[in-house]
């Protein structure tokens, strides 16, 4: 059977054409509301890379998504952006799976969780990159963080700049709502941002978030990029217009 990638209302979706965006939806704390668990396969000319494992719940499809657009091509990479279980409870399964892959990332405690795949973990930092052929992904600190090991990625062929746990909102229970752009929906709601940013970030309950804009609008300034990922939200394909918003969902009182 041949996987359809283009927009369906579920995942998967090729968000261009050398990007998968996969995964699936679980019911968030707030009733009627899901969150997207979600992992991107970036394909380079030459390697690939799978950004995020995806949630253990989303282990078959995941693994059909990525088999089908490989096709008799092999995994190269597997960057888990954070140790948490949605975005790298599938690590040992892929591992196990495409023998020859590499997972890379900030793996300072991976040895402990897997001794027997110690081998294969690669430890980098921000500005190292993965030369996948056609283009260079790089490594960035992630501003917006969970985790001390998280990081974001760049990709500057499609500039697609993966953010991991940033730019996440939960979205209604509609059907058909699960791979729309940010375009396709209505803008992301700032309470329902908030909650799960004090959920999922904890700092920003804590602390006064918005010491860190500065830095995302440098970043941001630099890459100008034309898609935000998020492991959690919708695929932004209007970064510049809704970061207003995401600001405002990260901002609380301390």
């Amino acid at each position: 059977m041949t996987t359809d990638f283009t927009r369906t209302g579920v995942l998967p979706r090729l968000i261009t054409p050398d990007c998968l965006w996969t995964g699936g939806c679980i019911a968030a704390s707030v009733p009627g509301f899901l969150a997207h668990y979600s992992c991107f396969l970036l394909k380079g000319a030459r390697a690939s890379v799978l950004i995020d494992t995806g949630h253990p719940m989303h282990a078959e499809q995941v693994e059909r998504d990525i088999t089908a657009f490989l096709g008799d091509r092999p995994l190269d990479f597997v960057f888990p952006t954070h140790g948490e279980l949605p975005h790298a409870g599938l690590l040992e399964r892929w591992l196990r799976k495409w023998p020859d892959a590499v997972a890379v990332g900030d793996m300072r405690d991976w040895h402990l969780y897997l001794p027997a795949l110690s081998h294969r973990f690669r430890q980098v930092a921000p500005g190292d990159v993965l030369d996948l052929g056609d283009r260079d992904f790089t490594f960035l600190p992630a501003i917006w963080r969970d985790l001390p090991d998280s990081l974001w990625g760049w990709d500057p062929k499609d500039r697609i700049l993966f953010l991991s746990d940033a730019c996440a909102c939960f979205h209604p229970h509609t059907p058909g709502q699960s791979d729309h752009f940010t375009s396709e929906i209505a803008p992301p709601d700032v309470p329902l941002m908030q909650d799960f940013n004090s959920k999922a970030l904890h700092w920003p309950r804590f602390t006064d978030s918005t010491g860190s804009f500065a830095a995302m609008d440098a970043l941001l300034a630099a890459l100008q990029p034309r898609l935000l990922c998020s492991a959690h939200g919708a695929v932004v394909d209007q970064p510049f217009e809704l970061m207003p918003l995401f600001k405002a969902g990260l901002a609380q009182a301390a």
